[in-house]
């Protein structure tokens, strides 16, 4: 028997609700890449991911822990206010834009209350039913983001309210994506971390990753421009990284970790029809 019956969240809640994730996209990367596109809505700040790595950092978000960021912003800072947040009365939760009732998970209860749930995952966390039962379709894919994006506005009826997830691997390693200077071809990968962590070569913008990360966001940022044109003025979009990236700080290659690299993340909140969100 279950511990409380679910109550039915408000449907009508005046907006749409995108949640987009740079998989293993750095703060500082995403802060110096060129990114005409996001910078046209709303300027990102460095924000705290609740975990190290894929699988449970989205579990989080779905349970409306979003990263947060130290500055007393409402949305940024979930202490002062969260953008959707589940009814329960848990210690850590704030007021709300939107609140979900539900035993499971936001998109779960979005679903239930009938918002149309969509999303795509470019990991292979997602290939995990517990991760992606919630939406009504989801495409999990090894293809890009154009691939992504075009199932998702095909798969979209805007006729009802939505929640759509979009998870872009472009930034993981290792930074695949078209027109990807033949120059930048190196892979690079975590799997070269050892234990304990020793540190033996370049760091930071240093270490040949972090130039690979930026021009895989600079490419993402491109393909924002076709999702967002595609998508109504009244959507609220949340764009953030699901965590970063050492790249031979103290050591450190990689995710999985406790390091600021890792845990640091980039984090936007802005509706496309640039309508301010309420304070």
């Amino acid at each position: 028997m279950p511990f409380f019956r679910p109550r039915q969240p408000t449907v009508d809640a005046g907006f749409n609700l995108v949640l987009i994730t740079y998989d293993s996209c750095r703060y500082d990367v995403l802060a110096a890449a060129h990114t005409p596109v996001l910078d046209s809505y709303a300027r990102i700040v460095p924000a705290q991911t609740p975990a190290n790595f894929t699988y449970a950092a989205h579990h989080a978000f779905f349970a409306g822990m979003l990263p947060n960021a130290p500055d007393d912003l409402p949305y940024y800072n979930r202490f002062v206010r969260q953008v959707v947040r589940l009814g329960l009365r848990a210690e850590m939760t704030r007021p709300a834009l939107l609140v979900v009732e539900s035993d499971r998970n936001v998109v779960a209860g979005l679903r239930d209350a009938g918002w149309q749930t969509l999303g795509t995952g470019a990991m292979d966390w997602f290939q995990q039913r517990l991760l992606v039962d919630g939406f009504d379709r989801f495409h999990y894919t090894n293809e890009g983001a154009a691939a992504q994006i075009a199932w998702l506005l095909g798969a979209l009826d805007r006729r009802r309210r939505f929640f759509a997830f979009l998870n872009f691997g472009e930034t993981h390693t290792p930074f695949a994506y078209p027109g990807k200077p033949e120059a930048a071809q190196e892979d690079w990968s975590p799997r070269r971390m050892t234990w304990p962590p020793a540190e033996h070569g370049p760091a930071g913008r240093e270490h040949p990753a972090w130039e690979l990360q930026r021009g895989a966001a600079e490419y993402l940022d491109g393909q924002l421009a076709t999702l967002f044109d595609g998508l109504p003025g009244e959507t609220l979009v949340v764009l953030c990284a699901d965590h970063g990236e050492a790249m031979g700080e103290d050591g450190y290659e990689g995710h999985g970790v406790n390091h600021e690299t890792v845990l640091t993340v980039p984090l936007a909140i802005f509706r496309l029809d640039r309508e301010p969100l309420p304070g």
